[in-house]
Formats: structure tokens, sequence, C-alpha cells
């Protein structure tokens, strides 16, 4: 087995308090292992192999569930390989025979020394510290997004209409597409893949009941749909009509994101037939 001193320096914190803790931890069991292996177990008791093994099966409970804990949070895109590798090493610590240990010492602590070792070299100190990382980057960017300041959402999207069971309709500000509508869904999210399946199909159940006034309404010769991620810092939906009498049907919706409202009198009157419509 390759040389490996269980001493912790700071060039191997994670920057998360209670990740390194833990890790400190593992650690430490690694010297205890070492020290018992240097005396070649001459003198160990049953109680100091029975902690070393209860030691690890608290580790890796409680460690592996703060880790996954964190990666369900932020949708880590490596979750899978990351559990995985905890059940692995669970299951190991699992099969941990006592009393083969009791009976073999040197040699049972030697493979349970060997399995920590690769641990920390082959997964704490590269796969935690990709996945601590990342969840940083995701603590910091959910602050600032708590600390931005929120734009009223008429001004954002235009006069509300309706609200439905997970998301509120308004009229888009712009008209250049007479009766474009805008579905936001109401929940902080901001990915339809981080919806849950449940959720989805309430959002595109709603979305289809304002399309269905909107139809209703002004009967436009056919109606596109354009979720843009990278346009909001909600989930929203442009639900907008295209006229083949505007010239405008068939070719990509050209909206403007940052457009005024439209004349007030004619968005007034849109306005107003769909309130009625809806």
């Amino acid at each position: 087995m390759f040389d490996f001193k269980f001493d912790w320096d700071r060039t191997m914190e994670t920057g998360l308090a209670d990740v390194d803790t833990q890790h400190k931890q593992l650690f430490k069991i690694g010297r205890d292992l070492e020290q018992l292996l240097r005396i070649q177990c001459i003198g160990v008791t049953d109680k100091q192999l029975l902690d070393i093994v209860c030691e690890l099966r608290d580790f890796t409970a409680y460690h592996f569930y703060v880790e996954e804990r964190m990666m369900d949070e932020m949708s880590y895109p490596r979750i899978t390989e990351h559990k995985k590798y905890h059940k692995r090493c669970s299951d190991f610590i699992t099969g941990l025979d006592l009393p083969k240990i009791k009976a073999q010492p040197m040699e049972e602590l030697k493979k349970i020394r060997d399995e920590v070792q690769e641990w920390i070299m082959n997964h704490v100190l590269s796969e935690d510290c990709k996945m601590t990382t990342a969840y940083k980057k995701y603590q910091k960017e959910e602050e600032e997004r708590a600390n931005k300041v929120e734009v009223p959402a008429e001004e954002k999207y235009g006069r509300f209409l309706k609200e439905y069971d997970v998301v509120k309709v308004y009229l888009y500000k712009n008209q250049d597409y007479k009766g474009h509508l805008v579905a936001v869904f109401k929940e902080s999210a901001k990915e339809l893949s981080k919806l849950s399946a449940l959720e989805r199909n309430l959002y595109f159940a709603d979305v289809s009941k304002a399309a269905k006034v909107l139809k209703k309404c002004y009967n436009p010769d056919a109606i596109c749909y354009m979720d843009l991620e990278d346009m909001s810092d909600k989930l929203v939906s442009h639900i907008i009509p295209k006229y083949k009498e505007d010239g405008n049907y068939g070719v990509f919706p050209n909206i403007d994101f940052e457009a005024e409202y439209t004349n007030a009198s004619r968005y007034e009157a849109i306005y107003e037939k769909m309130k009625q419509a809806f």
C-alpha cells in the first residue's frame, strides 16, 4: 500500500466547516489505526477494537447523509457516481466482522487502514473537494438571488390577468403579437428540468389553460411557446399568438424582452378583452 500519513493540514480544508470537521474525524480514526499497528496490536483491548468499528460506522452514516443532502439540494451533476462510492464504503464498514477482528487484529486492522487510506486519497481529497467547490458556488448564487432587489412582476411582464394552480398569467407589456401572454411559475424555481413530475404536469396544464383562453379570445392562426431560462430569473413561458395577416406567420417570434408598454389605449383595449375572457 502507498505510504500515507494521517496528518491533517489546512490545504485539505474545503471551506465548509461541517465537512472539514467530519473529514478530520476520519483522519483521527486513521491515526488510531496506525497507532495500534505500530505496536503490532500488542495489548489491544476488545474495547479499542470496538471503538474503531463504531467510530467508522458513525462517520459513514452521518458524513454521507450530510454530503448527499447537500448534493440533492444543489442538484449536483455527479451525484449518482458520488452516492455509489458512498454505498461501497458503507458496505465495507457494515461488513466488518468484529469477532474476526478480535481474532486477527493485525491482519484485519491493516485491511481497514488500507481502505481508509483509499477513501482519503481517491475520494475525500478529490471527489469531495469537487463537490464542496460546487456547493460553495451554489450557496453564493443562492445568496445573490436572495439579496437581489425584486422587480415588480407587472413591471417585468405586464398586467396581471389570472392565477392558476402553479402559474400567474400576465398580458405581456409589448403587444406586437396581439394577445401575447406570459405564464410565470409562482415558486422560486428557474429551470423546468428541476421541477417534480407533478409540478411539471401542473405547469403545462396551466399554460394550456391560458392558451385556450387566448385562442377563444383572438383565434390566432398558431400559438408559439417560448421558455427562455437565460432571459428570466424565474420559470417563465411566453405564449405568443401568430396571425397570417400580420406577416409574422411561419417565422420565429421576434420578442423585445426590454420593451416598454405598448401604446396605452391599444394595450388597455386588449387587456379588457382578455380580462373578460379569463
